[in-house]
């Protein structure tokens, strides 16, 4: 044993020098991912020939179970670590815009049942973008009469198809048979768009072969776990700033159907925008690539949406991504196209391993449970091969993720998002391949104002927590006993606890946490000023929708009514808006938007956008470099 200790040791040391030495050299960083990788590959060599279980059929079973599981996560952590070693951002500040290239772009904004406020707002937001040759248009897939006498009224074109087959892929398709613009661009009706938005992307398109150039997804309010605890990150920023680069890199990255510029005429020659996915996104960068078209990955923030503020409509969505994965994936195998490189397939297919890292994540909650409370073995291994063979490549692993992934995600922040997404991935996963769903569900993000514990999303999740429970309490008692294999029952609980404490975080994030006066949602905080009637008033919230003002007393309180409307000035802005007193009080007075007429409208856009980004600036380089 000392002999077994004396190597671990060594070796531990090994590591731990050579990590030091990768944080301090590029050469060295490389070679860790690589030196990684290979000692997994030696740990599955290891698991697969030597620790299998043949105690009985059952044991075996389960064993082979667990250790595919394995290494399916195994794969998907070392394709995803060789695609980011190498990755350092770029950070781009004072970019200079080329002017002088401004093709025809229309702005196509998808709508179903979205706040017409809201959509209104990103329209005019598109509509102020500093690019002469742009048309907005409002496609309605909601048939909202409203809609159409506003876009009249603002300058906007409406499209309205009289069916809603085939959902978003359909809406856009019609759009572009009633548009004409050699450009457009696919915008989500909630996310609004940063000044240079075009500019920024649309030179790239001189390059004759580049049919797709997409910004990241970023978000202006929290998600279920942020609003639990302010120290994470949104659960997609992992795949929007590190792993879409790099497979951007290799021509590979995967459209996320918003905040993107295409190639009208790239888009024609592949059939227009697929409609036999849900992910039609996905479907039509995968088809563009087979067709040897250039998609192009700009890692900066130009545009800000809604995520998901429950964990009800977070399931949700997650569910129609893995089912529209498989399905692309059923309908267009990379592996059988032929203009995609090997490097492309590989990128493709470590996407999929992804979703099929669920049903892992499962196993790995599952299995040691069940050597708790049955005894049934999983692996068959003594205490020096163990030590030897598992503890260096799990700290390879824990180091991997601190070198090449900052603070934005961690081994314990992974744990618990997996937790969470694991049995909806699975079942949305096991339902696709009995059910094929072809309608388009809009993702719902719908501000809430109560504090109800969402039970029925997280009931897998509490069965899951109380099986758990009873395991470890079984297995303490076989400890406390003096049972066999104690050493696989100490290791049993021990990973058992680590999988209640991710499935007790995910459980958490099912109660709504209260959003006051959509302060916390979609409101920004500002520090400026109104006036009316000669007399100035301080504003500290301010939104697409309306603003909230404050510090007032008993006598500037009496100037305003409910429900009257009163025209402000926003100082040092030349901006008159037109409002309706939505709330009053001795201290604060909130007021709406309304009856704005186009020149209003256009200044409080540029208005709104620019406060925006200020309040929530998403700069790569300041936010996740170390």
């Amino acid at each position: 044993m000392k002999d077994t200790l004396f190597i671990l040791s060594t070796f531990i040391a090994f590591i731990l020098v050579f990590y030091y030495l990768a944080h301090r050299y590029p050469t060295a960083k490389k070679l860790f991912a690589y030196f990684s990788v290979a000692i997994l590959l030696i740990y599955i060599f290891w698991r697969g020939f030597f620790t299998l279980p043949f105690n009985s059929p059952l044991s075996t079973f389960i064993g082979v179970i667990f250790f595919i599981a394995e290494v399916v996560g195994l794969i998907v952590f070392s394709l995803f670590i060789l695609l980011i070693h190498d990755y350092s951002p770029i950070c781009t500040t004072n970019i200079n815009v080329d002017t002088s290239f401004t093709p025809s772009v229309d702005f196509l904004i998808c709508t179903y049942n979205e706040d017409i406020r809201l959509v209104m707002a990103t329209a005019n937001i598109a509509k102020v973008l500093p690019y002469p040759n742009k048309k907005i248009f409002i496609c309605d897939d909601g048939h909202r009469p409203e809609f159409e006498s506003l876009c009249r009224k603002f300058g906007f074109y409406y499209i309205s198809r009289p069916t809603n087959e085939h959902g978003k892929a359909g809406n856009i398709n019609y759009a572009l048979s009633k548009t004409n613009g050699e450009f457009f661009v696919v915008l989500d009706a909630d996310f609004m768009v940063k000044e240079n938005f075009i500019f920024r992307a649309i030179t790239k398109f001189k390059d004759e072969s580049v049919a797709l150039v997409q910004y990241p997804q970023a978000f202006y309010n929290k998600d279920p776990f942020q609003l639990m605890n302010n120290s994470l990150y949104n659960e997609q920023e992992l795949f929007m700033r590190f792993f879409e680069p790099a497979l951007a890199r290799n021509n590979a990255l995967i459209h996320i159907g918003t905040n993107s510029i295409m190639r009208r005429s790239a888009i024609e020659k592949i059939g227009g925008i697929p409609t036999d996915s849900i992910t039609e996104d996905m479907a039509t960068g995968l088809l563009l690539q087979e067709n040897g078209y250039k998609t192009i990955y700009i890692n900066e923030v130009y545009a800000l949406g809604i995520t998901p503020y429950n964990v009800h409509d977070l399931a949700a969505q997650r569910q129609r991504w893995a089912r529209g994965a498989i399905q692309v994936f059923r309908h267009h195998s990379p592996f059988k196209m032929k203009g995609l490189s090997i490097k492309q397939k590989l990128c493709y297919y470590n996407s999929l391993f992804y979703w099929l890292t669920s049903f892992q994540k499962l196993i790995y909650m599952i299995v040691p449970s069940l050597f708790l409370i049955f005894g049934i073995f999983i692996v068959n291994s003594n205490l020096k091969s163990f030590l030897l063979f598992f503890i260096p490549p799990l700290l390879l692993i824990t180091l991997s993720f601190r070198l090449y992934i900052p603070d934005i995600r961690t081994l314990s922040t992974s744990h618990i998002y997996d937790s969470f997404v694991a049995p909806i991935h699975a079942s949305a996963i096991i339902k696709e391949l009995f059910i094929h769903e072809k309608v388009f569900k809009v993702t719902r993000k719908d501000v809430s104002f109560d504090t109800k514990f969402d039970y029925k999303t997280v009931m897998p999740h509490i069965i899951l927590t109380i099986w758990l429970i009873i395991a470890v309490i079984i297995g303490l008692i076989k400890i406390f006993i003096g049972s066999a294999n104690s050493l696989g029952l100490i290791l049993s609980v021990g990973w058992s606890i680590f999988n209640l404490y991710g499935l007790i975080f995910a459980i958490s994030a099912a109660k709504t946490r209260e959003v006051i006066n959509d302060a916390d949602a979609l409101s920004i905080v500002i520090d400026e000023s109104v006036a009316y009637d000669d007399q100035v008033f301080k504003i500290d919230r301010f939104n697409y929708n309306g603003f909230r003002m404050i510090d007032l007393n008993s006598k500037t309180s009496s100037l305003f009514k409910l429900n009257d409307m009163y025209i402000f000035k926003i100082l040092n802005y030349d901006i008159e808006i037109s409002t309706r007193c939505l709330s009053i009080n001795n201290t604060n007075a909130v007021f709406t938007f309304e009856n704005l007429n186009p020149e209003e409208a256009d200044k409080l856009s540029k208005f709104y956008s620019m406060k925006l980004y200020t309040h929530k600036p998403v700069n790569f380089c300041e936010q996740y470099t170390e």
